[in-house]
């Protein structure tokens, strides 16, 4: 126990002593670990908003007006069984004539409630939980009896659908592009640092210190690392973040109702997965990269 707290002071010093590289390993991680997050907020951001215009992409069941009341809610219980259907919402004409009126000048609200007349069929508003399997859900509501009509928008479904799919794949082929590019870099930013003290390192073996002795350190130093580069990428993330979320604000209200992600909701997330990346690229990059030094018979020679 008196060893491993010797050598773990031991790489906390050498973070001090060897400055340099220190902050050059850090900057490294925390560059590639904040592309990856700005990445995954963007995703997270199209999701959304796609998802609140799908929400929005709903399907209008108009029932005939000979229908009585029991065979208008069985209608009702059929539409819910129909699966992909997220929810359904009675839509009673009434209701709907009156929201009709309010909207209208007093002049043509006056004179149509002189007709008292309601054009208007009672109906069901359809959600689909799914937008690719819109057009199934269209044909099975079609098949129900006392359906009058059926008013819906395949074709921006249609188009939703092949947003979503696109979005994904190329937001999680731009994911993991930048994971391994910054894997890549990572490792031969610690190789360089391993490079510079392999006299270091040679000295220790000469003493007869052994593998294990020689590579903790190393290992507290990637571990640190990757803490403080996972903690500085996600303050980065946010604060990027909150400023594109102020800026674009004016142009996203003009969408509509469309759902704000915050980022406080996400933050657990992406400090618990940039340290950890942070932890495992540290100390994966330190491991294999001393391994070399270690197995090294011809140790370096101190300069004169």
């Amino acid at each position: 126990m008196g060893n491993l707290g010797y050598l773990t002071k031991e790489g906390f010093r050498n973070l001090r002593v060897n400055k340099l590289m220190t902050v050059a390993s850090i900057t490294v991680l925390f560059s590639c670990l904040m592309l990856v997050g700005i990445a995954f907020m963007m995703l997270v951001n199209i999701e959304t908003f796609i998802t609140g215009i799908e929400s929005e992409n709903v399907i209008m069941v108009y029932v005939d007006d000979e229908t009585d009341s029991y065979d208008y809610i069985r209608l009702g219980n059929e539409l819910r069984a129909i699966n992909n259907v997220a929810s359904v919402d009675m839509v009673e004409k009434d209701a709907a004539y009156a929201e009709i009126l309010a909207g209208l000048d007093d002049g043509l609200r006056n004179y149509l409630q002189s007709t008292d007349e309601n054009p208007l069929p009672d109906a069901y508003k359809v959600t689909v939980a799914d937008m690719d399997g819109f057009e199934n859900v269209v044909s099975e509501i079609k098949t129900l009896r006392n359906v009058s009509r059926v008013h819906e928008n395949s074709v921006l479904a249609r188009q939703l659908a092949g947003l979503r799919n696109s979005v994904t794949y190329i937001s999680g082929g731009i994911i993991i592009l930048l994971l391994v590019v910054s894997l890549f870099i990572i490792s031969n930013t610690i190789k360089v640092t391993m490079f510079s003290r392999r006299l270091e390192i040679s000295i220790m073996k000469s003493v007869g210190a052994t593998n294990s002795f020689i590579r903790w350190p190393f290992m507290v130093e990637g571990v640190v690392i990757g803490i403080i580069a996972g903690l500085l990428a996600t303050g980065a993330v946010w604060g990027i973040y909150e400023f594109a979320l102020g800026s674009f604000s004016t142009m996203l209200s003009s969408f509509g109702d469309v759902k704000e992600v915050r980022f406080l909701d996400y933050a657990p997330y992406l400090v618990a997965a940039f340290v950890g990346i942070g932890i495992f690229t540290g100390v994966f990059g330190s491991a294999t990269s001393i391994r070399k030094y270690l197995k090294e018979r011809k140790f370096v020679e101190l300069e004169d």
